[in-house]
């Protein structure tokens, strides 16, 4: 039976001659084709989210190691914020620097942790709670920025749990550049001052001679006649810096209800920061406001009759004022 003649059977499509068509698959066959994709289906879609979840914990690492290093870079530089404090004293501004760099995850303000130490991680000497004054700022110190960003899976049938990304890292704070002839260290001016070098007149040869005078030789140079005078030498002696003038008008009003107190003084020309101290009774570091303004609102005063002593300090930079007026507050014990 030829092609032809089994495609002209009964039942069988009619065609064009010499052309037979192939049998189309039966229910059975698209059956057994959908059961075999739905059993690969949740292999393809966990493989899928897998990669998107690997990618997002990729990024999260990214964005965490990036937002330390702009805030550590922030706090590290030379220069004031927009609100008149020191970078490296700015502790809103390194948290803003490390919120701008993170995109897609949560960073909240309790997330970023900054300290300072002496060098190294073990030498920790201050946080953002307890700032430290200029003054006990040194050079080599570093502003350690620490970002921790919780890593959270998008869909529970991924098989990854919840976890920190913590990125640290540390610079060195630049508190002053000291460059060319004329540079500021401390607050101080040293002016290097050029020497011009002598030429002798031609034919004329200084010869030097050395006198002695008890046990001591003092060689002096001596010239023939006609030929230029040399240049004495001299010493120059740096200049003394100029003290900072005290904060003035430095008074205390408290109130005993609630054991508040607000300090207030006179700005000083020139000052970047104050600092206010108490010295009886001393606390740990003896600080215990560092501000850029003429005012300082604390909160420490007891009702127990004991005294407490204050002063505030002015600051160029790191150059320490001249101490203000002492003034003494308490609040009487009830009954």
């Amino acid at each position: 039976m030829t092609e032809a003649t089994i495609c002209m059977q009964p039942g069988a499509p009619t065609t064009l001659p010499g052309y037979c068509p192939r049998p189309r698959a039966n229910g059975a066959e698209r059956a057994q084709a959908m059961v075999e994709f739905m059993l690969i289906l949740p292999v393809l879609l966990l493989m899928l989210l897998g990669i998107i979840e690997l990618g997002r914990m990729l990024f999260a690492l990214i964005e965490a190691t990036s937002a330390s290093r702009e805030a550590s870079r922030y706090g590290a530089s030379v220069g004031m914020s927009e609100g008149g404090v020191a970078r490296y004293l700015d502790c809103a501004g390194m948290v803003d620097a490390a919120q701008r760099v993170v995109v897609l995850s949560d960073l909240p303000d309790a997330d970023v942790l900054i300290t300072w130490d002496r060098g190294s991680i073990d030498q920790t000497f201050a946080d953002c709670d307890s700032p430290p004054s200029p003054a006990d700022t040194a050079l080599g110190d570093r502003v350690v920025v620490s970002v921790t960003l919780q890593y959270r899976p998008l869909l529970p049938l991924v098989p990854l749990p919840s976890f920190p990304i913590i990125s640290r890292t540390a610079r060195t704070i630049m508190i002053d550049i000291a460059a060319g002839p004329t540079a500021t260290l401390g607050g101080v001016s040293y002016t290097e001052t050029p020497t011009t070098p002598t030429t002798p007149t031609p034919g004329d040869t200084p010869t030097p001679t050395v006198t002695s005078t008890g046990d001591t030789p003092t060689p002096t140079e001596t010239q023939e006649p006609g030929s230029t005078p040399l240049p004495s030498a001299t010493s120059t002696t740096p200049p003394t810096a100029t003290p900072i003038p005290a904060p003035g008008s430095f008074g205390i009003t408290v109130t005993c209800t609630n054991g508040n107190l607000r300090l207030t003084w006179n700005a000083v020309t020139g000052a970047h920061y104050y600092a206010v101290y108490e010295t009886s009774p001393t606390p740990p570091d003896g600080q215990i406001c560092l501000t850029n303004k003429t005012r300082c609102d604390y909160a420490s005063i007891q009702p127990d009759g004991v005294v407490h002593t204050y002063y505030v300090v002015a600051y160029i930079y790191t150059r320490p004022s001249l101490p203000s007026n002492v003034q003494s507050v308490s609040c009487p014990a009830p009954g």
